[in-house]
């Protein structure tokens, strides 16, 4: 046995399994439950170290069994106890490796049963008893053990109950008061672990009851205690626990609630002179030193504030967002102004600024996340001061200046921006790096330039087109190299874009199309080096290739290319390569159609894109006089693309919503170009699709708003087009349907708005039938209104154009 040990230690595992079959022979012959237990236990061990799980399992199982039988017979043999403890916990780290919950609890099932004795059989022994600490220690790591594998399961309908026996043990060690650093410790990360599962699981209130449970227990150590200062930090974790269940419950009062006793446990730990401890597992500094006591403290009140704030980041409630964080960055930088040699130079305190920073940016107080950058900043210089030869720290830097020329870029500070994105690339040049890595420093020094490039687009156009071809051949040789890194080709399609846009812009069409299909050339290798599902999985890994956010999505987007380059191939007054282009990216968009039609989601995006291509191209050449027959084909291919999908999902009203908003925004091009026909047959298929939504969701008063919009457009349509009668029908139809809407909210302004459109229209299509004495009432009724309107709200003003 001791062999095959000593082997499995060595990895030497054939050998190991030589020795184990040697002891199953003589366990064969000797009978002895213990050593048929080890046997079981060793093989089941070996197993799991070469990854046969589930062979693994079912040996362990049996050990279990025997495990069981001798610990039911004597619990007080210590051996037996740590028998059914340990093999329990071999079970749990198996099942948590296999890292599927069904299979888990394909096993656990039938396990569950002895696992239930076991714990019946430990509270017997407690009742002769019930202070050994020895009993006490074993049966909760016991019920650690069986925890872990209703974990593994999820099975949190067992987990929760288990939780509570556990609670009631570390209750008893508290109040002994040794070890207890130890279990409140654990205590904390059980809390953790197990509220993690919950909340993915959506077990809220299960979470809450063990929450509030932990609060109790920690609140009668301080009961005792009331200056024990570590039992304060875990409690104010707890609370922040807790305050994590009201958020998800988005009662935010409550979750405030918790967080401000949290912070006042915190706070009562600040003191003026404090004594040396040493240096905590948050304070992440070269040297083994003493600090204040107040440092630890401050740390974990900062990051307090800063999640308190996040419950209100994403509502309107932005300033106590904003509150918090502000108390978050005072508190760090207190601590870096009274403590400059111990925080100065602090890892964790750099990333707890780099967070915030991106908190404050988020809410839009760029103010602040300078502060914070800035503040950054200066721990990174200290640390490069005494390791001037450790790149980390450079290129941590120049994150950091990359941060902040993007919020001058933001603010658009142009020469603020430009200034730290040099700075940038002063420390790229200062770098010597391995040849391997030469290429990804030029690559980032690159993107520097395209930065820098984007700054100059509005304003001087001829600056950017510069610093964009200056990164352009660093990109094409960085993706020749590696062309399955996604940052090299993404980077690559960003400076070809931008220099593209530039040109177009520039009216430099040659130019134009010397990018564009530079781009497309790309996209077909591209294309033949992966399938397209696989261009999102493209990674990258390089020391020197630091976190810039990508939010490019070119992608194998070859459509998108063939629609720019027939766009700029009509500007040179080449239509017949234009249309060429333009039936390639049609083709394009059809196959992508084919190959999506199980997933309505992604035709539902390639459509909107397909629209949206069509409509502006629509627009401009409506806008030229020119023919915009192959501008309405994508048009049409989005319509009947998402009409096919109505059909197989007439349930949702969604894209009815998208083919009425298609109709509306081509009508609306169709009108402003006074082409009538054209424009009542969009707004007649979009009153269509609305009806239908209004038929569905009668309570959406938005509904009503668009179809009123759509019969007004058509009344004008038949009205100019000499089909009075038709449009006075739909100007009828239109003024009933707003009284009703207006019966629905007497207070609202809106309908009389429309009325005076309607009123003014109606009016103007009665006179040219002839009707002029009801012509003038009408013409009445809106000069009524439009006084009404002018006294009632001041930003009035009178326009008979479509609402």
């Amino acid at each position: 046995m001791k062999k095959a040990a000593d082997e499995i230690d060595k990895e030497r595992y054939k050998k190991a399994f030589e020795n184990l079959d040697k002891v199953e022979k003589i366990a064969e012959e000797v009978k002895n439950p213990e050593i048929s237990y080890h046997l079981l236990y060793f093989k089941g061990f070996a197993k799991y170290r070469i990854d046969e799980l589930e062979e693994s399992l079912t040996l362990f199982g049996k050990a279990l069994e025997i495990s069981w039988k001798l610990f039911s017979e004597e619990p007080e043999k210590e051996d037996y106890r740590f028998f059914i403890r340990d093999t329990i916990g071999s079970i749990g780290d198996i099942l948590s490796k296999l890292e599927d919950p069904d299979k888990a609890k394909e096993y656990i099932y039938p396990m569950k049963g002895i696992f239930e004795k076991a714990v019946l059989g430990f509270e017997k022994l407690l009742e002769s008893d019930p202070e050994n600490p020895a009993y006490l220690e074993e049966f909760l790591e016991t019920i650690e053990n069986i925890g872990l594998c209703f974990e593994a399961g999820e099975l949190i309908e067992d987990a929760v109950p288990l939780f509570d026996k556990k609670l009631d043990i570390i209750e008893k060690l508290l109040k002994s008061e040794t070890e207890m650093s130890e279990h409140l410790s654990s205590l904390d990360d059980s809390l953790m672990n197990f509220g993690r599962i919950c909340e993915e699981k959506e077990c809220l209130e299960e979470t809450k009851h063990i929450y509030d449970r932990a609060i109790e227990i920690y609140g009668k150590v301080l009961d005792k205690d009331p200056e024990n200062s570590e039992t304060k930090v875990y409690l104010s974790y707890v609370y922040r626990y807790l305050a994590g269940i009201y958020t998800d419950l988005e009662n935010l009062v409550k979750a405030e609630e918790c967080y401000k006793k949290a912070l006042d446990l915190l706070e009562s730990e600040i003191e003026e002179e404090t004594e040396n401890i040493p240096v905590s597992e948050n304070i992440e500094v070269s040297e083994s030193i003493s600090v204040s006591k107040n440092i630890p403290f401050s740390m974990a009140l900062a990051d307090m504030y800063k999640d308190s704030g996040l419950i209100f980041s994403d509502t309107e409630e932005t300033t106590k967002a904003r509150y918090y964080y502000t108390k978050a960055r005072e508190t760090f930088r207190g601590l870096m102004d009274k403590y400059p040699d111990i925080l100065g130079a602090d890892k964790n305190l750099a990333r707890s600024l780099d967070e915030l920073a991106e908190l404050f940016s988020e809410i839009g107080d760029f103010e602040s996340a300078k502060i914070c950058y800035k503040d950054e900043l200066r721990v990174y210089e200290n640390l490069l001061q005494k390791e001037p030869e450790n790149p980390e720290y450079s290129l941590k830097l120049s994150d950091v200046y990359r941060e902040l020329g993007d919020l001058f870029a933001e603010e658009e500070e142009i020469e603020k921006a430009r200034a730290y994105y040099e700075k940038e690339i002063e420390i790229y040049e200062n770098l010597h790096p391995t040849e391997a890595d030469k290429l990804m420093l030029e690559a980032n020094k690159a993107d520097t330039w395209n930065q820098i490039g984007n700054l100059y687009a509005e304003e001087e156009p001829e600056t950017a087109v510069q610093y964009h071809e200056r990164a352009l051949p660093v990109f094409q040789e960085a993706f020749e190299s590696d062309p399955h890194s996604e940052f090299f080709h993404e980077e690559l399609f960003e400076t070809l874009t931008s220099l593209g846009l530039l040109f177009k812009k520039n009216r430099e069409f040659e130019k134009a199309i010397w990018a564009y299909e530079r781009i497309l050339k790309v996209q077909k290798q591209l294309l033949k080096l992966m399938p397209p599902e696989s261009i999102h999985d493209l990674n990258h890994n390089h020391d020197l290739e630091h976190n810039h956010d990508l939010d490019h999505d070119h992608d194998l987007d070859i459509e998108t290319t063939y629609f720019e380059l027939g766009v700029l191939h009509s500007e040179l007054g080449d239509e017949e390569k234009a249309g060429a282009y333009h039936r390639q990216a049609l083709e394009r968009f059809d196959q992508i159609i084919a190959e999506q039609f199980e997933d309505p989601e992604l035709l539902i995006l390639t459509s909107g894109k397909a629209f949206f291509l069509g409509m502006s191209l629509l627009e401009k050449l409506e806008s030229e006089k020119k023919d915009s027959s192959i501008a309405r084909k994508y048009y049409e291919l989005a319509l009947r693309t998402i009409e096919n999908l109505y059909e197989s999902c007439p349930t949702n009203l969604g894209l009815q919503k998208m083919l009425a908003s298609f109709a509306e925004q081509i009508g609306d091009i169709y009108r402003d170009a006074d082409k009538l026909e054209e424009t009542i047959q969009e707004y007649e298929y979009a009153y269509k699709s609305l009806k239908v939504l209004y038929e569905n969701e009668p309570e959406n008063p938005m509904h009503l708003h668009h179809m009123l919009g759509a019969l007004n457009n058509i009344g004008i349509g038949y009205s100019v087009t000499d089909q009075q009668e038709k449009g006075k029908e739909c100007f009828e139809k239109a003024l009933a349907l707003n009284e009703s809407l207006a019966k629905s909210n007497p207070e609202d302004l809106d309908p009389l708005k429309r009325n005076f459109l309607l009123f003014s229209n109606y009016a103007n299509l009665l006179e040219e039938i002839g009707d002029s004495e009801t012509a003038k009432e009408f013409h009445k009724k809106a000069e009524e209104i439009d006084a009404k309107l002018a006294e009632e709200d001041p930003e009035w003003v009178s326009s008979q154009e479509d609402f």
